[in-house]
């Protein structure tokens, strides 16, 4: 079985592209560990507007809102914002 891709959506992209190098490297240790096994469940999980169920890990500052598209292999990323508790 070929790894998953992940697809970051607009906003996603952008954060990624800002963050700095300790931010950035802490989203590509999970972009490798999610693609492998994206059935991973998050930490909790959450409704988008289309009701679709979204995982959402929490990772260093981050959480990530995120979903296993199983058809087309990928994990979509829809949202990345820092954890304010941390």
């Amino acid at each position: 079985m070929r790894p998953y891709q992940t697809v970051f959506n607009h906003q996603a992209l952008e954060f990624v592209a800002d963050a700095d190098a300790d931010i950035f490297a802490e989203i590509e240790k999970w972009v490798n560990r999610i693609e492998r096994v994206p059935s991973t469940p998050g930490d909790y999980t959450e409704e988008d507007e289309d009701h679709r169920e979204m995982q959402v890990v929490v990772l260093y500052r981050l959480a990530i809102a995120y979903w296993p598209d199983h058809g087309a292999q990928e994990v979509r990323v829809a949202r990345i914002e820092v954890n304010r508790g941390n």
